[in-house]
C-alpha cells in the first residue's frame, strides 16, 4: 500500500532492492531518481516495475515508470511532495502571477501571461470576463486559490495513476488509493481541530465553537443520514397515497470506462476514462433519459444514489415511484439510453441497466435503499460492504472517493425544494395562516405532508408556492452599529447571494436573527458579560455559511491565516 514503509528514505531503499535484479545499471540509476522523487509511493511503484518486468520486459516498465514520473513531477512542481512545499509551491506560482501582473501592459496581458503560468502546471485558469477581468486575475495571484487548485490536481492524477496500475481494486485499496484516504483522514483530522479550537459570537453575546455548529447541521453524517432516509420515507407515503408503485434502477459505464476486471487485472478494454469523466458520462445519459421521459408526460419521483465499483468506477442507482402503467415505458427509455455506447459488448445487456419491481410483500421501498445510504456515508448498522470489507471503513472510503473527483452522491429527483424545507425549519413562528401551517410541517419533519401542499412529487419547482430567498451577506459594524451588506468578495468579484429564507405570496421571510464574527482569539476572549471581542471598524467582513447559521469572518482572517490555517481550509 501506499504507506507500507516507515520513512521515505526506507521506501527508497526497498524500492531500489525489490527491482536490483531488472536492467542496466543506467535504468538502475533511472529508477533511483524516480523513487527518491516520488518516495511517498516508492513502494508501489517498485512492485509495479517488477510485475512488469517479469510478464513483459524491463524497457516496458522503464516507460511506465517515466509516465509516471512526468504526471506527478510537472516542471518544478512535485505533486509528491508534502504539505508545506506545496503550500510553499502555491505561493511561489501566484508571486509568479503577480510579477507579471505587475510587468504586463495591458490588463487582457496580463491575464494571458498569468493563464500561462497557470496551464503550465495543468490547471485550468479562471474565466476570462472582459467586463470585468481583475476577479480572473486576483485569483491567479492568490496562494490559497493555487494551493486549491494543486490540491485536487495532486489527488486526482495520484488516484488516476493508481487506477491505471492496479492499485485500486477490490484485493488492493478498494474504491480509493490508501495514500488519498490516508490524506483525507489527516485533512479532516485538521479540520476538526481547527473547528474545535475556532470560537464565533453573536451580538448578544451568544457563543458557540464551529464544530458545535457543524455537528448540528447536514455536515454530520448522522444527521444527514436521518434527514435522506426522513424524505424518502416520506416519497413512500405519497406514493401509497397516491396509487403509485416503487421500482428500483441500477444504471452502469461501458466496459471501456472501468479500470480493472473483477478479478482485480487491468481492464484490456481500458480507455483511460476516470471516475469523473464516468460520472459526465453517465449524467449526461440521465439528461436524455429526462428529456425524453418528459416529452412522454412521464415524471417519475424519488432519488439517486452514486456508489463506486471496486476501482472506483462510479454507478448510478435509482429508487422511483410512478404510476404503474409507467414502468414498462420507463424501463424501455433506460434501457434504450443505456445501450447506446457499445451496446453489442458481452454482458451489456445484463449489466448496463438493470429494474427491479419494489414488492410491499417483501419489504418497503425505504428498506431497498436504506443500506445504499447508510454505505455511502458511515456505514450505519452494516457490518461488510460488497466486497467484505468492514462498513464504516468502506464508507470512509467512499466518502474520499467522492470528494477527491467532486462526485454528488445523493440526489433528490422531483419533489419540492430541500432548500425551502431547511430554511422552513429555521423560520420562527409566522403570522401567515397559509405559510405557518406549512412551517409546522417541515418543522415536524413530516416531508410527505410538506410534499403534498407544496404541490406534490411531481409539481416543476418553478410553480412552487413557497420559494428560496437570496440575499447578500451581512455583517454589522460593531461601532456604529450599522447593517452592511457583503457586495464582493476577496478577489473583487460581486459575491453569491446566499439562502437567507423563504419567498411567499411575494413576501420575503428573512431567517437571519443574528450577526455572527469569528472571535480573534479563543474562548477565554469573552468577557464576563459575555460579549465577543469583534473586529476593528475599519475591517471589512465576509459571511460564510457553515450548518444552521450565518458566520461573519473578518477580511483580515482570511488574508492573514497562517499556513497551517491555509492548508486545512479549502
Amino acid at each position: 500500500m501506499w504507506h507500507k514503509f516507515d520513512t521515505n528514505l526506507t521506501q527508497v531503499v526497498q524500492a531500489d532492492e525489490l527491482t536490483a535484479n531488472f536492467g542496466t545499471p543506467d535504468c538502475r540509476q533511472f529508477r533511483r531518481h524516480v523513487f527518491s522523487v516520488l518516495s511517498p509511493i516508492a513502494g508501489d511503484l517498485a512492485l509495479r516495475y517488477a510485475k512488469i518486468s517479469e510478464q513483459h520486459n524491463y524497457e516496458q516498465a522503464n516507460h511506465e515508470l517515466e509516465k509516471i514520473h512526468d504526471s506527478l513531477c510537472i516542471n518544478d512542481l512535485n505533486l509528491c511532495a508534502d504539505g508545506d512545499a506545496l503550500f510553499d509551491a502555491a505561493k511561489k506560482s501566484a508571486k509568479k502571477c503577480t510579477n507579471a501582473r505587475e510587468r504586463a501592459k495591458t490588463i487582457e496581458d496580463a491575464y494571458q501571461a498569468c493563464a500561462r503560468i497557470a496551464q503550465h502546471y495543468r490547471i485550468k485558469p479562471p474565466e476570462w470576463k472582459a467586463e470585468k477581468p481583475e476577479p480572473a486575475l486576483n485569483r491567479m495571484c492568490c496562494p490559497i486559490w493555487w494551493h486549491r487548485k494543486i490540491q485536487v490536481l495532486r489527488l486526482r492524477t495520484i488516484e488516476t495513476i493508481s487506477r491505471n496500475i492496479e492499485l485500486v481494486t477490490r484485493y488492493r485499496s478498494v474504491y480509493a488509493s490508501d495514500y488519498a484516504v490516508n490524506i483525507k483522514r489527516k485533512q479532516k483530522k485538521k479540520n476538526r481541530q481547527y473547528l474545535e479550537s475556532t470560537f464565533i459570537s453573536n451580538e448578544v453575546g451568544e457563543q458557540f465553537s464551529l464544530q458545535e455548529l457543524s455537528d448540528r447541521s447536514v455536515s454530520n453524517p448522522a444527521i444527514r443520514r436521518a434527514e435522506l432516509m426522513v424524505r424518502v420515507k416520506g416519497f413512500e407515503m405519497v406514493a401509497n397515497h397516491l396509487g403509485h408503485v416503487g421500482e428500483f434502477y441500477t444504471l452502469t459505464t461501458p466496459s471501456r470506462m472501468h479500470a480493472s476486471l473483477h478479478n482485480g487485472k487491468t481492464n484490456p478494454k481500458y480507455d483511460g476514462t476516470t471516475p469523473l469523466q464516468a460520472h459526465e458520462y453517465l449524467t449526461h445519459l440521465w439528461a436524455l433519459i429526462r428529456a425524453e421521459l418528459h416529452r412522454r408526460e412521464i415524471r417519475p419521483y424519488g432519488f439517486r444514489v452514486v456508489e463506486p465499483h471496486h476501482d472506483g468506477t462510479p454507478h448510478w442507482h435509482f429508487l422511483f415511484f410512478m404510476p404503474e402503467e409507467h414502468c414498462k415505458t420507463v424501463r424501455e427509455v433506460m434501457q434504450y439510453y443505456a445501450l447506446l455506447d457499445n451496446g453489442s459488448e458481452p454482458g451489456a445487456l445484463k449489466h448496463r441497466f438493470r429494474a427491479e419491481a419494489i414488492d410491499p410483500q417483501k419489504g418497503s421501498a425505504v428498506g431497498y435503499i436504506a443500506k445504499y445510504i447508510a454505505k455511502n456515508i458511515d456505514g450505519h448498522a452494516l457490518e461488510q460492504d460488497l466486497y467484505g470489507n468492514d462498513a464504516q471503513t468502506a464508507a470512509e472510503r467512499i466518502t474520499a472517493w467522492a470528494n477527491i473527483w467532486g462526485i454528488r452522491q445523493f440526489q433528490q429527483i422531483g419533489g419540492p425544494s430541500v432548500t425551502v424545507w431547511r430554511q422552513l425549519r429555521k423560520l420562527n413562528h409566522t403570522d401567515d395562516k397559509e405559510l405557518e401551517s406549512i412551517r409546522k410541517f417541515a418543522t415536524a419533519s413530516d416531508w410527505a405532508a410538506f410534499m403534498l401542499v407544496m404541490g406534490g412529487p411531481t409539481l416543476p419547482v418553478r410553480q412552487h408556492p413557497i420559494k428560496p430567498l437570496y440575499d447578500h451577506s451581512r455583517t454589522l459594524n460593531p461601532e456604529t452599529g450599522e447593517i452592511i451588506s457583503v457586495q464582493h468578495n476577496r478577489y473583487k468579484d460581486e459575491a453569491a447571494k446566499r439562502v437567507a429564507g423563504v419567498v411567499f405570496n411575494g413576501k420575503n421571510f428573512d431567517v437571519r436573527m443574528h450577526f455572527w464574527m469569528v472571535l480573534t482569539g479563543n474562548s477565554e476572549d469573552v468577557t464576563s458579560r459575555g460579549e465577543a471581542r469583534a473586529a476593528p471598524a475599519s475591517c471589512h467582513a465576509a459571511a460564510v455559511n457553515l450548518g444552521p447559521v450565518s458566520i461573519t469572518v473578518p477580511d483580515t482572517i482570511h488574508h492573514e491565516k497562517s499556513a497551517y490555517e491555509n492548508k486545512i481550509i479549502h
